[in-house]
Parts: C-alpha cells; sequence; structure tokens
C-alpha cells in the first residue's frame, strides 16, 4: 500500500506537549502551524505488509500463540516516515531550538499513527469477513523485542535497517503483527496501555 501524505491532528500534538488542558502559548502554536505545514515535505513513507503462515512461522511467545490460534490470518508489517524528520530533529536539538525538534518529535509519533491507523482500514477493506482481533508489537507484555527480528526478516530490505539490538534504523519505524479473525478488539493499543501520554 502507498502513503503519500499524512493528516497531523494538532490537538493531539498539543496533548502530547502537555497542553490537553491548558491554552497553549502563541509562540507553541506557531512552530507547531510551521512544522505541519511542512511535515510532508520531509516524510519518506514506506509500508511493507505480509501474510503470515499462522501455523509455521518462527515468532516466540504464548500470548502470539494464543493469538494465532483464534485468528483466521495476521500480517507482518513494517512501517516508516524515514530518516529525514530525525535529521531535522536533531539540527533543531543541536542548534538551542529545543521546542521546535520537540514539536517536531511529537508530529512524527502522530504520523505513525496515521500510519497505523491507515494500514488497519487498508487490511479490513481487503478482508471485509474478518475483523482486527489483536495489535502486536514487541517490546509489549508477552512478546519480547526479539520477535522484531521475525518481523523485519519478511522483509529485509536496504531501507530499513536492525542492528544486534534488535532496533530499527531509521529511527521512525514500527514493526507490529495484526491479527485476524470473527472477533474484533474495540480496545485500541493505546486504551490498553498502562503508561498513558496525555
Amino acid at each position: 500500500m502507498n502513503i503519500d501524505n499524512v493528516y497531523i491532528d494538532k490537538d493531539i500534538v498539543l496533548k502530547f506537549l502537555g497542553y490537553g488542558k491548558r491554552k497553549a502559548p502563541d509562540s507553541i502554536n506557531k512552530i507547531i502551524d510551521e512544522e505541519i505545514l511542512n511535515i510532508n515535505d520531509i516524510l519518506d513513507i514506506k509500508v511493507y505488509i505480509e501474510e503470515i503462515d499462522i501455523k509455521e512461522n518462527n515468532f516466540t511467545g504464548n500470548y502470539i500463540i494464543k493469538c494465532f490460534e483464534s485468528s483466521e490470518k495476521a500480517y507482518s508489517i513494517l512501517y516508516t516516515i524515514g530518516n529525514e524528520i530525525d535529521k531535522n530533529i536533531n539540527y533543531h536539538m543541536s542548534n538551542n531550538d529545543m521546542m521546535r525538534g520537540l514539536i517536531l518529535d511529537k508530529i512524527g509519533i502522530v504520523a505513525l499513527d496515521y500510519i497505523n491507523e491507515n494500514i488497519k482500514k487498508y487490511l479490513e477493506d481487503n478482508n471485509p469477513n474478518l475483523n482486527i482481533s489483536h495489535e502486536i508489537y514487541p517490546g509489549d507484555k508477552e512478546f519480547s523485542i526479539e520477535n522484531q527480528r521475525n518481523i523485519y526478516n519478511y522483509f529485509k530490505n536496504e531501507y530499513i535497517n536492525i542492528n544486534e539490538y534488535n532496533q530499527m534504523n531509521p529511527i521512525k519505524s514500527v514493526a507490529m503483527v495484526i491479527c485476524m479473525g470473527s472477533c474484533k478488539n474495540l480496545k485500541s493499543r493505546c486504551e490498553n496501555c498502562a503508561n498513558k501520554c496525555y
């Protein structure tokens, strides 16, 4: 699937910055508006999706095995927004424009979330009789970070790399497994997370 542009919800960026219930200064709003305006010029979005054989694969952990057993299909997914955004963040940070760097970092997170939602919609559209039953991320409880390499191995490519610590480059890259079946997971990953961002 191809995603050429992302939509950035400014309200979510403000919440990530701690302005969910209080008014942000005009200077902060100005920087957010400027960075949102230019964000699609610096993103290099890549999305990779591959169906998993739910009976024969290299994933480890009781949780994902149970998810596969209750699913009809599963997909290995890898996506990124590229290196340029982190180059810009580092540039702002090293030039003492810490707030702009922080804002751009949060915009990057919102961009990744936008891509995530579009991937799920794409899978649902292409599997009209199935629902997304599980979203599984390496590093989540009962799904070790080592599984990041198992996801990556479905796509081995020159654009995204992975090191011996199972960390990916570009930094703003996400690996995940989506399971699909008759049951629908009504709670998002954020709703299930104990560490709320805002």
